[in-house]
């Protein structure tokens, strides 16, 4: 019984897809509406790309500039320190050592809200072969087309897709192919089709064209941002400059290092 009522189900599927295809301003909407949604995907493909090279290039400017930018922080307030015991040393004298020697409130202060504590640092994720990386896009855009949250309107559905693509975003830039693959095994959710004349058809196909119009707008403007994004702009000018034979961030390490040793000569002449 269930399988007779399966074909009547492919006999009618069948059915509406003839009448779907000979019907010219259906087909044509559907073509429309299919390239909005490759377009959809595209862009979340190009955003995502480009947030995962950012962070991937944040890591490396961390790794290489991070120490001597904390040594720079650390030399500089050392610094201040410095001149505020030697202003403290000139106004008190040597009862500025003395244990019932004058309070210095900004150093209590300090000592009480400034944590001395740092964050962690990302560890870099395992790189990966060409091939790989080739197949972690394919699996992107797929799973794009499959579950991007603009490509919906039904609000519950649009939450579970939100949830799944942020895991889906959240692999990719770990460049976790292992974790793509896995979510590419993810069903889609099953939705009933409600009974609709041509005309209710035709409509729903021109307004989510329209939709999908306006998502993309979003996606194109969300993208550009990031392009104009100052640390973007420096990744763009390191990649440009290492074409030309220049390593630009160890051109800035330099510079830190040059004026490490500018700070602690001036350490020195304060102490």
């Amino acid at each position: 019984m269930k399988k007779d009522k399966f074909k009547g189900r492919r006999r009618g599927s069948l059915g509406r897809a003839v009448r779907h295809t000979s019907d010219q301003e259906w087909y044509e909407l559907e073509v429309e509406l299919s390239k909005r949604r490759e377009r959809v995907a595209q862009l979340e493909f190009d955003y995502s790309d480009t947030k995962a090279d950012l962070a991937r290039f944040e890591r490396e400017l961390d790794r290489r500039l991070g120490p001597l930018q904390q040594r720079v922080q650390d030399l500089e307030g050392e610094i201040g320190r410095a001149r505020h015991q030697a202003s403290r040393q000139a106004q008190w004298g040597e009862r500025v050592y003395d244990e019932d020697g004058p309070v210095d409130v900004e150093e209590q202060f300090r000592k009480t809200w400034t944590s001395s504590g740092k964050p962690p640092r990302a560890v870099p994720k395992q790189e990966l072969s060409e091939e790989s990386i080739e197949e972690l896009k394919n699996l992107f855009r797929q799973l794009a087309k499959r579950f991007h949250p603009d490509l919906v309107t039904n609000p519950d559905e649009k939450r579970w897709r939100e949830k799944l693509m942020a895991e889906v975003n959240q692999a990719y830039t770990d460049r976790d192919l292992a974790k793509l693959k896995k979510l590419n095994q993810q069903p889609d959710r099953e939705v009933t089709p409600q009974q609709k004349t041509r005309d209710q058809i035709l409509a729903e196909l021109q307004m989510e064209i329209r939709r999908l119009d306006g998502v993309i707008i979003t996606l194109e403007r969300s993208l550009q941002q990031l392009i104009n994004s100052h640390t973007v702009q420096l990744m763009l000018e390191v990649s440009i400059a290492s074409r030309s034979g220049r390593d630009l961030v160890g051109e800035m390490a330099a510079d830190l290092r040059a004026e490490i040793a500018r700070l602690e000569l001036e350490l020195n002449t304060i102490k």
